[in-house]
């Protein structure tokens, strides 16, 4: 689908478009990479100033008790499409990751008068049983985001920190020329500074001049704000809006490097921000503020940046954990819903939420039947969206993954390994006084460390006190309920 197939498909429905009901919002979900609980400023970060996104969650209702179903990128976008714990997902990256008839989040809009479109990292696998070479890359990208079912795609193919580093549009990379394929290479690229572990890209040079990655997440919200300025308002539209800061590589523009007080951590936060305002004043001078229910998350915890620690930033707030852990740093996000009219400005909740209930409450929230068998793992959240301060909790339990597993149920954490079970190792808590009683002063696992986890999570959010041998039952009965989860396939 080309720009200008962007630009007109809402007014090619023609008389559908008048059936638009009032109710029926558009639908905007923005997910940072890998941005932490404390990492911004309306959760608690006085290094990080983040004014949109703050006037965002001041105009609406701000959880403290959300959380990602997995520590890590993949499964928490697997799990908000799917409405389903990606340890249930039979396909794996690097291959397409949804079943042929999965019942998918942006599928149910679009076939109930949604137009929809993502803009941004996708992560979630590309063709079938395919190997990823620089010919695959200069092909057909089926199936792909469109196969999911959204009208239009625009965005990178895994993070910036992955080969191929173009942009793709719909099914084909961007500004392509059959004349100067993309070629994937092995090695760290040298026409290319920005380039990871897995390997460079090169060739395609219009295709990777277009795909400036520091500016990365600015380009994606103005080619959103694009497409909400060309649709028709008796239309819905769901936009799915995955950014990439402040994953690694920390690229913050030159209009935004020494702009914080936490190193280029913040300062790419700090940029995020400024893409967020862009789609918010869009919506503003569209007139479409009111019509809009605009959800602002994380896909899961931070990572502890060496230099932003030695500035005094804690990318988790006084949560114990980051990125790929399953204590509560790794997986509990900072969330925001906003609906004028809707959701009252202002509030805060401290229930219980998944991003895998996002699936069931947009559903609500759109007047759609949940289909039968879609989303096992989704709950509807409208309820406390709208009223925060009065329903009672609706979600009593959630699994989350990492490099290890917890179970939260109720008011308790049960973790059926001894320790952190983090890629990124323990050597913070020494740095930054994180105390743990499986751990000694220095951050490492005591010889002596119970065999299990287990934690009254309201009582010690910080998660400093081990609770395993006090109450062996509650644990034992947590183990259990662990097991039904996984035995049954479902969690509702």
């Amino acid at each position: 689908m080309s720009d200008s197939v962007m630009k007109n498909s809402s007014t090619a429905a023609g008389g559908a478009d008048e059936l638009r009901e009032p109710c029926r919002p558009n639908i905007i979900l923005m997910l940072a990479d890998d941005l932490g609980y404390g990492d911004l400023s309306c959760y608690g970060a006085s290094r990080i100033h983040t004014p949109k996104i703050d006037l965002l969650c001041s105009q609406g209702v701000r959880f403290s008790d959300a959380h990602a179903p997995a520590a890590v990128c993949q499964p928490t976008r697997y799990g908000i499409l799917a409405g389903r714990y990606y340890w249930r997902a039979e396909r794996k990256l690097p291959n397409y990751t949804f079943q042929e008839n999965e019942i998918l989040l942006p599928r149910v809009l679009k076939d109930n008068g949604y137009d929809t479109a993502a803009f941004g990292k996708w992560h979630l696998g590309w063709g079938l049983h395919q190997k990823h070479d620089s010919a695959f890359w200069n092909g057909d990208l089926d199936p792909g985001p469109n196969t999911t079912g959204f009208d239009y795609y625009f965005g990178m193919p895994n993070t910036h920190s992955e080969p191929p580093f173009v942009f793709i549009e719909n099914n084909r990379v961007y500004r392509q020329d059959p004349e100067d394929p993309v070629i994937i290479t092995e090695k760290r690229s040298q026409q290319w500074k920005f380039t990871g572990e897995w390997g460079g890209s090169t060739g395609a040079k219009a295709a990777h001049e277009a795909c400036d990655l520091s500016r990365v997440d600015l380009i994606l919200a103005e080619r959103a704000s694009e497409y909400i300025r060309n649709r028709s308002k008796h239309k819905p539209f769901f936009i799915y809006l995955p950014f990439f800061a402040p994953h690694v590589p920390l690229l913050p523009s030159e209009e935004f490097r020494g702009t914080s007080q936490a190193g280029e951590l913040g300062d790419f936060i700090q940029q995020q921000d400024k893409a967020v305002g862009i789609v918010l004043r869009t919506l503003e001078e569209c007139g479409q503020t009111e019509d809009t229910l605009v959800i602002f998350t994380s896909d899961n915890g931070g990572i502890h940046f060496q230099e932003a620690m030695e500035l005094g930033h804690r990318s988790m707030g006084r949560l114990l954990g980051q990125k790929t852990s399953a204590w509560e740093g790794g997986h509990r996000v900072p969330f925001m819903a906003r609906w004028p009219g809707r959701i009252p400005a202002g509030t805060e909740c401290d229930k219980l939420l998944c991003l895998t209930d996002l699936f069931a409450t947009f559903m609500a929230a759109a007047g759609i039947p949940l289909p039968k068998n879609a989303a096992p793992d989704s709950v509807n959240q409208l309820p406390m969206l709208e009223h925060p301060a009065d329903t009672p909790a609706i979600r009593m339990d959630m699994v989350y993954t990492g490099k290890g597993s917890a179970l939260r149920s109720g008011d308790w954490v049960y973790m059926p390994q001894p320790d952190a079970m983090s890629i990124f190792g323990t050597a913070y808590m020494a740095k930054l006084g994180y105390r743990n009683s499986n751990y000694d002063l220095e951050g490492k696992l005591r010889e002596d460390a119970e065999p299990a986890q287990l934690y009254n999570i309201k009582e010690d959010a910080e998660q400093t006190t081990n609770l395993y041998r006090k109450y062996t039952e509650i644990a034992k009965q947590m183990e259990k309920r662990l097991k039904e989860i996984i035995r049954q396939r479902k969690s509702r």
